[in-house]
């Protein structure tokens, strides 16, 4: 077997992607809303308690961590209850409650990037996560779930293959030196290949030109959710969010595109479907 294939196939990050997805698909094809919403429940502690110092480094936002947890689940706790409206509504309160933490810490000079950072963590950690419990309740709901892992994963897949067999040009070598234009290119590919696989199996009922859009989209704004961790990392100096899943550190490492492709294909769904 040539090498480098055979350096990508026994590559920590696609064994731990083989044995990951078929748990998922199994667990879509069978289980109840209430078992998916305390799982994802406690997928988001986890990339909490891991994500809190990529934002506000080791002694940072200790002030804050009190509310900012508190609106982080029940912002969640509100996705699951109430759905985009409940959600929408507790993230219009979370910018009230942070605007008053901010008028209570005066001018000091970090109390506005604080602020900031806080409401993006908010957004990018529960919010984007949320997205997953309303895909859940849409027609066909269990398969576009699925769909977000397959065409982020399985396209992550694409993209490392051919960016190690193939790749030649550095994509971002500041925020991710391995990354590669071919890597990113095959990853598009294989996001469109999976939501494609989903239609022609019958699993996806949409149009299969609509299910391409929607796995190029979400493949696409996956990747930009990859960079974006890298970046969060290079920014404090790390190389992995964790070490608990085998070949990717952490497990918001692991999920960094989905927490991105999620509320594209939950949009994408309802503006070009519904």
């Amino acid at each position: 077997m040539n090498e480098t294939v055979k350096k990508v196939f026994c590559n920590s990050r696609v064994k731990t992607a083989a044995v990951a997805l078929p748990l998922i698909i199994l667990l879509l094809a069978s289980a109840p809303k209430w078992i998916f919403f305390i799982l994802l429940l406690g997928l988001l502690s986890l990339l909490v308690t891991e994500s809190w110092t990529l934002f506000f480094g080791e002694q940072g936002g200790y002030l804050l961590k009190g509310p900012v947890w508190i609106i982080t689940f029940g912002l969640f706790f509100a996705a699951y209850f109430g759905g985009i409206t409940a959600m929408s509504g507790a993230l219009t309160v979370a910018v009230f409650v942070l605007v008053l933490l901010l008028f209570e810490a005066g001018l000091e000079a970090e109390a506005l990037p604080r602020f900031a950072l806080a409401l993006l963590f908010i957004i990018y950690l529960p919010f984007f996560l949320a997205h997953l419990l309303l895909l859940w309740d849409l027609p066909e709901g269990r398969t576009l779930v699925a769909m977000v892992f397959m065409v982020t994963w399985g396209g992550d897949a694409f993209s490392y293959y051919c960016g190690s067999y193939w790749g030649k040009r550095k994509l971002s070598p500041v925020i991710s030196p391995n990354k590669t234009v071919e890597g990113f290119l095959a990853g598009l590919f294989g996001g469109a290949f999976f939501a494609l696989l989903l239609n022609w199996i019958g699993l996806l009922s949409i149009d299969w030109n609509i299910a391409v859009v929607l796995g190029l989209a979400a493949n696409f704004i996956g990747q930009i959710g990859d960079l974006f961790e890298s970046f969060l990392k290079r920014s404090q100096g790390v190389k992995d969010s964790g070490h608990l899943i085998p070949g990717h550190g952490g497990f918001l490492d692991r999920v960094d595109s989905v927490l991105f492709a999620a509320p594209v294909i939950y949009y994408g769904y309802i503006m070009l479907v519904l």
